[in-house]
């Protein structure tokens, strides 16, 4: 849901015409939004502000870093849910490809999962279920023909910023093997296969 929706804003920001000066706000006849642009020196980035509906306050805002020939999106900051609030981070590396997401899943104001990317591939998830700011659960990906599978998980059930629950899972995404932590020193001391 996330990816699908990223992927329609970024497309209606492409499809939109950008004034570049920075003086207001151009609008294209087929799609009501407005763009903004503006120049962060300080940064070396350009600033372009996607207002999709067009209420005063920005959907998306993207982070270029301005290059010979064309521009390089380094940072993207979007309102999904369009309560004037950044729900979702992503940052790019210098190739284009996704390097990180950080997004408030439950829009409370508070960002608690984060996805990692290598080489545009996701590798690693976490996130906080227990919503006092701290990571709970680690996913790991891998990928082998072209498809990214989950690996294994990670979980702190307990709080105390230990991981005390491991499971490995086979390509199908079945669970083959279990790990707990019983006595809370961060080391598994039960499996199961």
């Amino acid at each position: 849901m996330r990816v699908v929706t990223v992927l329609l804003l970024s497309a209606l920001a492409v499809g939109c015409k950008a004034k570049k000066d920075g003086q207001g706000p151009q609008s294209n006849d087929d799609i009501q939004s407005q763009i903004t642009e503006r120049e962060l020196p300080e940064q070396g980035l350009l600033q372009q502000e996607v207002d999709l509906d067009v209420d005063g306050k920005p959907d998306i805002i993207n982070y270029f870093r301005e290059r010979t020939e064309d521009r390089l999106l380094v940072k993207k900051e979007v309102d999904l849910n369009h309560d004037g609030r950044i729900d979702l981070i992503s940052y790019f590396d210098d190739d284009g490809r996704l390097k990180k997401e950080e997004m408030d899943s439950d829009y409370d104001g508070n960002f608690d999962w984060v996805d990692h990317y290598r080489d545009g591939k996701r590798v690693m998830s976490e996130y906080d279920t227990e919503t006092d700011g701290k990571s709970n659960v680690f996913k790991y990906y891998e990928t082998a023909d072209g498809k990214t599978m989950l690996s294994r998980k990670e979980r702190d059930t307990d709080g105390d910023g230990k991981i005390d629950v491991w499971e490995r899972f086979d390509a199908e995404g079945n669970v083959v093997r279990t790990g707990t932590d019983t006595d809370g020193d961060g080391k598994m001391d039960e499996r199961s296969e």
